[in-house]
């Protein structure tokens, strides 16, 4: 690990974590994170690809919430010593938000607990988007997959 790049809350940029590239990258820090919990940030700006006129629709929290879990499973890699690895989202369940959209400028904070996991590499994971306030904005189930073996995986289903 390039401890030159870790910065002032301890861990690597986001980037470090994800398989994401470029703009579709949407989270900004990990704040906290430990075996089975990560908290990360987003700010919302002009350049996320899914703002418009100013707002980042409620819905969008999936992909929030799906690329948080990702960055545990990075982070989870990276301290093991491995590269990080793909994972699919497979279904969210009882996605409530109490927001219509998330405003330009508000910074989130979102949360991803391990519910349950199997050896296979499936994981239901608990995850709660927070407002700048710390009131809860969105809560959903998210179970997600990280194929042990992704070539062998993606050629033999």
């Amino acid at each position: 690990m390039n401890t030159a790049r870790i910065g002032p809350s301890g861990y690597l940029p986001i980037e470090e974590y994800l398989p994401h590239r470029g703009r579709m990258v949407l989270l900004d820090r990990v704040l906290e994170a430990e075996a089975g919990r990560i908290v990360c940030a987003v700010t919302i700006g002009p350049e996320s690809p899914f703002c418009r006129a100013g707002r980042v629709a409620a819905y969008v929290g999936i992909e929030y919430m799906a690329q948080t879990i990702g960055a545990l499973a990075g982070w989870r890699s990276r301290n093991e010593g491995q590269a990080v690895k793909t994972g699919f989202l497979v279904s969210t369940r009882k996605y409530v938000s109490r927001v219509d959209d998330f405003p330009l400028g508000a910074t989130l904070a979102v949360e991803a607990r391990e519910n349950w996991r199997d050896d296979e590499g499936l994981y239901v994971m608990d995850c709660t988007i927070y407002h700048p306030q710390d009131e809860i904005a969105a809560q959903a189930t998210l179970m997600v997959f990280q194929p042990k073996d992704l070539p062998t995986y993606l050629t033999t289903t």
